[in-house]
């Protein structure tokens, strides 16, 4: 196996794999046609190169001569396919935890692969893209925005539409399976695979949340992060550092340096080449803890605060009301009265 090549895990083929015998198609011909071994679906630790995966959605396409088999695949897939990280989906209290959760659970399906929720001021975009920026082609790139918005729907309760759904390919000849998913303003040939979604929705709670779980399936899953092959980043380490020391307060940029063994201007200069800064990964990260601790009742505003590393108060409300454009009491009020 060769380790700088990019390697999709055994997580990422079972729903696939558990859609086409769902539709009846011939699963076997397909993936012993691209060389992938049956016996290696049954190992969740199993790991195949990317090369394969892309092959396969190729092979399938002709085998089951489905030029919309992606959208059909994530709608077919079983849920219990998907593994924990689905499982920590469903159980988030909101959709935006939900995404938020995707994203920081993507390296267990695809070692290199980019799932960011970009926050704007009216909506968030959930962008994916293959190692180097590239966009997915096209089957694998319908199925995932199909899964978003799948996923999606589940986790609210309501048969929502996205303000728009953007694809790199170009249009294909008949899109009404497409407006049948989504229906949506389709944009194809554009920049990647993304997804616009309103803050109201994204900030709608999730009537089935269940707090107790989603603590038992984060920590398996930063379990089975930990242990998973990785092409590691910097701001994936700032990240993990700063998840465990952030209730002791805010970490400088000096401090976590520090604890990585690097200087601060070498810090720096690696985040800045991987396209982010030291200042918004500990704001992310502080939006995220902030939205999810906020949906259980059993914590106060004020622990919220605290355990988000805030030395005040009035910091973490003006901190919050910049992220979202509400007070941490008016949001709960708002979203989980």
């Amino acid at each position: 196996m060769n380790q700088f090549e990019p390697h999709i895990t055994v997580r990422a083929v079972q729903p696939m794999v558990a859609g086409l015998e769902a539709l009846g198609h011939p699963v076997d011909a397909i993936l012993a046609e691209v060389s992938i071994d049956r016996a290696l679906l049954s190992n969740v630790d199993g790991r195949i190169p990317h090369r394969a995966m892309m092959l396969f959605w190729q092979c399938a396409e002709a085998r089951c001569s489905d030029v919309d088999l992606g959208l059909h695949l994530a709608e077919a897939a079983p849920i219990r396919s998907f593994e924990v990280h689905a499982y920590a989906l469903l159980s988030s209290p909101t959709l935006r935890d939900a995404y938020l959760r995707a994203c920081r659970y993507q390296r267990l399906i695809h070692e290199a692969t980019d799932l960011v929720l970009e926050q704007g001021p009216n909506e968030g975009i959930l962008r994916h893209s293959l190692p180097g920026g590239r966009p997915a082609p096209r089957q694998p790139a319908e199925a995932l925005a199909a899964l978003w918005v799948r996923f999606g729907r589940l986790v609210t309760g309501d048969e929502w539409i996205p303000n728009r759904v953007c694809f790199a390919h170009p249009e294909p000849a008949n899109t009404s399976e497409h407006q049948r998913i989504f229906r949506a303003p389709l944009h194809f040939s554009s920049d990647g695979t993304a997804l616009y979604v309103a803050n109201a929705m994204l900030d709608s709670p999730n009537p089935r949340a269940d707090l107790g779980l989603i603590g038992v399936l984060d920590r398996y899953a930063e379990s089975l992060l930990a242990s998973a092959p990785r092409s590691s980043t910097l701001s994936e380490r700032v990240r993990g550092y700063l998840i465990e020391v952030l209730g002791s307060g805010a970490p400088t940029a000096s401090t976590t340096a520090k604890a990585l063994g690097m200087s601060v201007r070498s810090l720096n200069r690696t985040l800045q080449l991987e396209g982010c800064n030291y200042r918004e990964l500990l704001e992310q990260l502080r939006r995220e803890r902030a939205i999810s601790l906020l949906a259980d009742p059993r914590c106060t505003i004020g622990e919220v605060g605290f355990l988000l590393g805030f030395a005040e108060l009035s910091s973490f409300y003006r901190a919050f009301k910049r992220w979202t454009g509400q007070t941490p009491t008016e949001y709960r009020e708002k979203n989980h009265s």
